[in-house]
């Protein structure tokens, strides 16, 4: 590989860790640059899934305010999301990817989709929920002087106690699964999987996926390291430039209203499936 190669595959690792910290779905950047640098697709995707962990990692300490109070979320979830990190890499290692590069671009779709329909589903849950209270003479004391759900502080409504339950879990796994294997799109699927189990802030939701992809990410590469096709001098580049672009990223993300972030969101996942359904 020449110094062109290099520098190519450095600015789409900075432009891959900006839109992963934002998004997700900066392998659609760095993979067609490492594969046009010459890489073969197999060790382009094994390559580029540990290169760009540290910019996952910039992400998540981008958002770390927000983390705080996440704490609980992440402890019960982590271990899925690792258990299918170590999933995925391992079918990585054992099949070819080309069968299941096929369907990626429906998944995006289908994020994509429950992600532009979260905040709709979400009223009819509420609306569902309130339906299904105990009148108000049957409530507790404690339970009439709570403020209603759209007027409680972000604090309230990121209760250590809500963490998705088994749907959460199981979708992490698959998520996880999917994420070491190809990982486009991961961290659109995790916020809208976030969106319809956990109610809380886009923004919030939005640090939980950063640092549950860090886990995803840093067990697949455990694994992933073994293998002979990695090409540890693309890492190293990797790994800087990625944090670069990912600490960039984050402090963009939090910076801009929650609605034009859902439209960066839904507008790129629809990007990254276009693309993919034309090469």
């Amino acid at each position: 590989m020449d110094l062109t190669g290099y520098l190519l595959i450095a600015l789409a690792a900075v432009g891959a860790g900006a839109i992963n910290a934002a998004a997700g779905g900066g392998t659609l950047i760095t993979f067609p640059a490492m594969l046009a640098a010459g890489m073969s697709p197999l060790a382009a995707n094994m390559t580029s899934s540990i290169g760009l962990l540290f910019g996952t990692l910039g992400g998540a300490w981008s958002y770390r305010d927000e983390l705080r109070r996440q704490r609980r979320r992440f402890v019960v979830n982590a271990p899925f999301a690792a258990i299918g990190g170590v999933i995925g890499a391992v079918l990585l290692l054992v099949t070819p990817s080309a069968a299941f590069t096929e369907i990626v671009p429906w998944l995006v779709l289908l994020a994509a989709a429950l992600f532009a329909i979260q905040p709709a589903l979400t009223k009819r849950l509420n609306r569902s929920a309130a339906d299904t209270a105990p009148p108000v003479e049957e409530r507790a004391p404690e339970a009439l002087a709570a403020p209603p759900v759209e007027e409680r502080a972000p604090e309230a409504l990121a209760s250590r106690d809500h963490t998705g339950g088994w749907p959460a879990k199981a979708a992490f796994v698959l998520i996880g699964a999917y994420g070491c294997y190809f990982g486009a799109g991961i961290g659109i699927m995790m916020l809208a999987l976030l969106g319809l189990v956990i109610h809380d802030t886009l923004q919030h939701h939005n640090a939980l996926k950063n640092i549950m992809a860090a886990v995803i990410n840093g067990t697949g590469a455990i694994i992933l390291a073994f293998s002979p096709l990695i090409h540890w001098g693309v890492v190293a580049i990797m790994l800087g430039a990625s944090l670069l672009g990912g600490l960039l990223g984050g402090w963009l993300s939090r910076r801009v209203p929650s609605w034009l972030l859902r439209i960066v969101v839904i507008g790129f996942a629809l990007a990254v499936a276009l693309a993919m359904l034309l090469t």
